[in-house]
């Protein structure tokens, strides 16, 4: 092992293996990932592997959409198995107060470049027939969400 690195990172889940990634991205070489055990055997390897895209914190969102667009691109990069299925979300809005929030999200959307959309409940009986929309008002459809394999995407990166 090395006696000295630029960046050492403790670690090796699904972040400890993302910032090695982009520091190796951004050209750094001297670096090490140390991990106790295996890779991805601390809280990576149970995790559901959720990458949402409707944060209502505006830096969390851009971090959320990076992944987002990264994930789809990722096994073909490294050849290594991501999972990643691109399948969307929606939630539900049951009341104004909801609704407000949703709409508040929807701005986020628009100024970081995420695709969303606040749907009424007979465009949500269209997209998804099989859910049932009493008492509804609106729905927050997300069109860029999926899920990956989460030890996968952390072997690829």
């Amino acid at each position: 092992m090395q006696s000295h690195a630029r960046v050492v990172i403790v670690g090796g889940g699904i972040l400890g293996a993302g910032l090695l990634y982009h520091l190796a991205e951004e050209g750094w070489n001297d670096t090490l990932l140390i991990e106790k055990g295996e890779l991805t055997s601390g809280s990576t390897w149970h995790a559901a592997g959720q990458c949402p895209s409707f944060i209502a914190d505006y830096n969390m969102a851009k971090v959320h959409h990076y992944g987002n667009t990264m994930y789809p691109n990722l096994e073909a990069r490294t050849g290594q198995y991501v999972g990643w299925h691109g399948c969307g979300g929606i939630r539900f809005a049951c009341t104004r107060d909801e609704l407000d929030f949703f709409k508040y999200v929807e701005g986020i959307s628009k100024l970081i470049g995420f695709r969303m959309q606040v749907v009424g409940p007979n465009e949500i009986g269209n997209i998804f027939p099989h859910v049932d929309t009493s008492g509804v008002l609106a729905g927050a459809w997300t069109l860029d969400d999926g899920h990956v394999d989460p030890a996968g995407c952390c072997n690829a990166l």
